[in-house]
């Protein structure tokens, strides 16, 4: 054993997995560890009703449970854009000078805090950002910034009268209390995405002042409060009806379940038809709700809504920068003639959006063709290049790999690229145990090294992290050898920038060649209590597949990104359950969708 090897081994010896029982608490068969967090809730794999358990994975229904009492919910920043883009289209009616107003805010949109993926107990490299629900001062300022500018574009000399109303502009005194009035139900109704009240129109009519002449900059002054009023910013829901049996349970209004399945869908606020149906109630009857849900989900917002759910499934942001080590020697050796550009990062995320895109709208398909694809949705000559096949031009049919070669989304270059010359089996692995399987894994030890180890002089990856994470009687062996090491090896035939090999070269530190391995991708993934060997990934997808736990884990990724809360399957078992058997029987990721909206617990909210 080498000195370098040793300290991270005493590092695993810690904490971590149990060394009396290979599997411990964190084995395939119970989907891991399971924890709570500060609520109570469960966290993890785990036995126990709706955990990921087995080869058939069930969530258990308690139709009596009640779920948490719901918190006040801001809008993402993408949800505000497209919702302050949308107001500007509807206050000037005209698509050409609603893109000239945005134009013209340019500079305050660009000041706009970016989301991000929220870290939480169960995942701290971060989930999905509709559970990023800080505000800083950052926010506030920028709502300001924005509803003033927003305000003064609308309100020009220009623009006032097709803004406001011809009463605006006109000579008549006598029309200019009820301009303003008209005015603020009409616009305030967009914003707020239900009716104003009259206390509510007085209250907008105080903030214009006493004096109702037309006033350019009073006008801008609503505009510029409604546009930072709660209502139009968070997500405020009082309910309706109260739900029987269910203390503190409501359904939701018309109103609030329009906005909630608009912002589900297409990520911005109602359109016309949506809040028609709201208001004469027909919203609320099960009928016309599925034909709505059917409508947004036919509408292009739709797929540009679900690839930001995508984006955080698949983490693609922790694909880091691929030309950051072009000048390393070793780097540049590795990468041969197909050193990375710039753009070659965003072209394997855009990859991998495309493959999932595809399945999901020009080719609906169930879960299988996520798995067992053998197409490549490259666009750009340079990843294709690293691929072996032609780039894809968007609308014929996506070009084939070899049979067998690269099979399904884990096989893509943008989980299988690091920006080294290494691959990262563990990070592989954990990956697909966390984010495919939804299984748990015990933390690991204090200042255990997250980077990739350092290879022996010549050690393939598999070599060095075998004999660093799997040495017998270890702690880090009970984790590593059973639950995640064997799911990064089954795609060690693809080097760190996805192409497919059959060896692994070794350099020295100068760039040197200095001999190569057959790398190797068989073991025992462990997926379910069967411990079956796979000899890569192939096997692995089908092990997957076969296992059940896709569709569980998959409900519970877009449960979160729905609701924006980590599950509980004690209290969500029955909408978890509708969502995973909407995927049985190749269902598709539009099946989800609608059974996550179509469930009750999308049209009810609970108070304390």
């Amino acid at each position: 054993m080498t000195g370098r090897l040793l300290p991270l081994l005493l590092l695993c010896l810690a904490a971590g997995c149990s060394t009396s029982d290979p599997k411990g608490s964190a084995s395939p068969g119970s989907g891991g560890s399971v924890g709570t967090d500060g609520n109570g809730q469960q966290t993890g794999g785990g036995n126990g009703n709706g955990s990921v358990n087995g080869a058939n994975p069930t969530f258990a229904c308690d139709t009596a449970a009640r779920p948490p009492a719901a918190t006040l919910r801001r809008l993402t920043m993408s949800q505000y854009r497209n919702t302050l883009a949308d107001f500007v289209g509807f206050a000037t009616g005209n698509p050409t000078e609603a893109a000239s107003v945005l134009a013209e805010l340019a500079a305050p949109l660009g000041r706009l805090p970016q989301d991000r993926r929220e870290p939480t107990s169960e995942d701290l490299h971060g989930s999905y950002r509709r559970l990023d629900q800080s505000l800083q001062q950052l926010h506030v300022d920028s709502f300001y910034d924005l509803g003033v500018a927003t305000g003064a574009a609308l309100t020009t000399p220009a623009r006032l009268g097709s803004v406001v109303g011809t009463c605006a502009t006109d000579q008549d005194a006598g029309n200019d209390a009820a301009c303003l009035s008209e005015f603020i139900a009409r616009v305030g109704a967009r914003a707020l995405r239900r009716p104003l009240e009259a206390t509510e129109i007085a209250f907008y009519e105080s903030v214009y002042g006493s004096d109702k002449a037309p006033n350019p900059a009073a006008y801008a002054d609503v505009l510029g409060v409604l546009l930072n009023a709660p209502q139009m910013l968070y997500f405020v829901e009082h309910g309706a009806a109260a739900v029987a049996g269910k203390a503190g349970l409501f359904e939701l209004s018309g109103y609030e379940l329009a906005s909630r399945l608009s912002y589900q869908l297409w990520q911005t606020a109602p359109d016309a038809e949506l809040l028609r149906h709201a208001a004469d109630g027909s919203l609320l009857d099960a009928q016309t709700y599925r034909a709505q849900v059917t409508r947004l989900l036919a509408d292009t917002r739709a797929q540009a809504a679900l690839a930001e759910f995508f984006g955080d499934f698949a983490k693609v942001e922790e694909l880091p920068a691929l030309d950051a080590k072009n000048g390393d020697a070793v780097f540049k050796a590795f990468a041969g003639n197909q050193l990375p550009s710039a753009n070659l990062r965003q072209d394997m995320i855009d990859d991998v959006l495309g493959l999932l895109g595809y399945y999901t709208w020009q080719e609906p398909s169930g879960l299988r063709a996520l798995f067992e694809s053998e197409r490549s949705f490259a666009r750009s000559s340079e990843l294709a290049s690293l691929y072996g096949v032609p780039a894809w031009d968007g609308t014929a049919a996506p070009p084939s790999f070899p049979a067998g070669q690269r099979p399904g989304l884990l096989t893509r270059a943008l989980f299988l690229s690091t920006g080294s010359p290494n691959t990262r089996p563990i990070m592989k692995g954990v990956f697909i145990r966390k984010n495919i399987l939804c299984d748990g894994i015990p933390p690991p030890p204090p200042g255990a090294n997250a980077k990739p180890p350092e290879l022996e002089p010549g050690m393939t990856t598999r070599e060095t992290v075998e004999e660093l994470t799997e040495t017998p009687g270890t702690v880090c062996a009970g984790c590593h050898a059973t639950l995640i090491n064997s799911l990064g090896f089954a795609t060690e035939n693809f080097d760190a920038l996805g192409r497919f090999r059959t060896e692994q070269r070794f350099f020295d530190a100068q760039g040197n060649a200095d001999g190569s391995k057959p790398v190797t991708t068989s073991g025992a993934p462990h997926i379910t209590d069967n411990d079956s060997s796979v000899a890569g990934a192939t096997e692995l997808m089908q092990q997957i597949l076969a296992s059940g736990k896709v569709e569980a884990c998959l409900s519970r990724n877009f449960f979160r990104y729905t609701f924006a809360r980590w599950e509980n399957p004690d209290i969500d078992g029955c909408a978890l359950d509708n969502m995973r058997k909407s995927l049985e029987n190749d269902g598709t990721v539009v099946d989800l969708v609608m059974a996550a909206t179509l469930d009750g617990s999308f049209r009810q909210r609970a108070f304390e």
